[in-house]
């Protein structure tokens, strides 16, 4: 592997000043607000690459993240296929009692998988960093190499898949490590906005970050500080209160790599520049076609809590059923108020019909009472003019005979006196 550049050199002197600084603007006796760190493009959360000395408080936090990156494999690119083209990563981690770490990632479309985890030893506290260990790449697949690429799949004489070591001299399973983390606050860009953060990460580890599977500069030409050594730094402002950018700059053991983070309530989007010393492609470098030049990778994640989820799982759940509860409700209020209408129309009905009946009769016993009436009048009249003895000058008309109240007499017929 070549040696050192200068500005790489001069890189490191000011992580490690940085570093030396750190505890000089914290303030004493004031806790500092940690910022929460985003995932890594492959493990967890962290910087770009490496991981960083750092556990959330929260039990429960969550960070599920993809990433993709351009890897071309074959010489002649118009002959690979977008899903070959593209290698995506697919990792969850979550984070325990402010303690440790567990995760597990998806390296490939095939797809292999890994676990991993991280234990914090000693937080940040005073001149003293956060201390933490960890592994990455816990599982069956033990050939990966730091693109996560080592496995692959291949279609056999009989006509089946088999999974087959691409890189045969790596062995990354486990991959263990050690990292210590510094952070410190910077002045605040707004007084009503929370502080800038700044932090510096330094770690060994084998496996990932030191194994090259005996390919020499195929593996890696230059970037490499020393074996299994990794260092970092980020910056995080707020340029908003719900927003935080994340600014990262770090060496994973064998490469430089740069990335900015953007984090909106728990949504982030990153994109990365990885192998920046390398240059571009080129047929003529070794490891042309997936190592030793530089890539672009961008990602897209969520942070959250998995209680909160479950409880607003269980809520939306809730709201579901009282929502559909007060739309039967609704249904069944508005069937009834039909039928009360209805109702009503019938009774207004009824009513019409049995006043127009009732009128009906009463004008008929109307009629009837003064046809009574009228009789009565005239057999009085007819009978004071036979008490005065006068004959009536004009014959009495007929008069209607009252409706008899007895029976009539089926005896002998009886004749009048005179």
């Amino acid at each position: 592997m070549g040696t050192m550049r200068p500005s790489v050199a001069w890189l490191s002197g000011g992580v490690a000043a940085l570093l030396a600084a750190a505890p000089l603007s914290a303030q004493p006796g004031q806790p500092m607000q940690r910022e929460p760190y985003p995932a890594t493009l492959q493990f967890g959360t962290g910087l770009i690459n490496i991981p960083v000395a750092w556990v959330s408080s929260t039990t429960g936090d969550m960070w599920v993240q993809t990433s993709a990156k351009t890897i071309p494999s074959f010489p002649d690119q118009d002959r690979q296929s977008l899903p070959s083209l593209i290698n995506t990563n697919l990792a969850m981690d979550t984070h325990w009692m402010g303690r440790f770490s567990v995760g597990v990632s998806a390296y490939s479309q095939n797809p292999e998988y890994g676990f991993f985890g991280s234990v914090l030893l000693l937080r940040d506290q005073g001149y003293l960093p956060a201390v933490a260990v960890g592994a990455r790449n816990v599982g069956p697949y033990k050939c990966e190499e730091r693109l996560l690429i080592g496995h692959d799949i291949r279609l056999d004489a009989d006509s089946t898949y088999e999974e087959f070591c691409g890189y045969d001299g790596f062995r990354t399973a486990p991959t263990l490590y050690a990292v210590a983390t510094k952070e410190f606050a910077l002045q605040s860009l707004a007084s009503r906005m929370p502080a800038a953060l700044m932090s510096v990460s330094v770690g060994m580890g084998n496996g990932l970050f030191s194994d090259d599977g005996d390919l020499g500069e195929e593996y890696n030409t230059k970037g490499t500080i020393a074996k299994g050594l990794f260092l970092g730094t980020r910056f995080s402002a707020h340029p908003t209160l719900n927003t935080t950018v994340h600014l990262m700059v770090e060496n994973d053991g064998w490469d430089w790599n740069a990335g900015l983070v953007g984090d909106w309530r728990g949504l982030s989007l990153g994109i990365y520049g990885t192998e920046l010393e390398e240059g571009s492609r080129s047929e003529t470098k070794p490891g042309r076609l997936i190592w030793n030049y530089t890539k672009l990778n961008v990602s897209l994640g969520y942070n959250g809590n998995i209680y909160d989820i479950a409880r607003g799982v269980i809520l939306r759940t809730r709201i579901t059923d009282l929502t559909r509860e007060q739309q039967r409700l609704r249904y069944e209020i508005a069937s009834r108020e039909r039928r009360i209408r209805g109702l009503e129309v019938a009774l207004r009905r009824a009513q019409a019909g049995e006043l127009a009946e009732m009128q009906r009769r009463r004008e008929q016993l109307e009629s009837d009472l003064n046809a009574e009436r009228e009789e009565i009048r005239k057999a009085n009249e007819r009978l004071r003019q036979i008490q005065e003895g006068r004959q009536p000058t004009t014959p009495p008309p007929a008069t209607t005979p009252p409706p008899s109240t007895t029976p009539p007499s089926t005896g002998g017929t009886s004749t009048p006196s005179r």
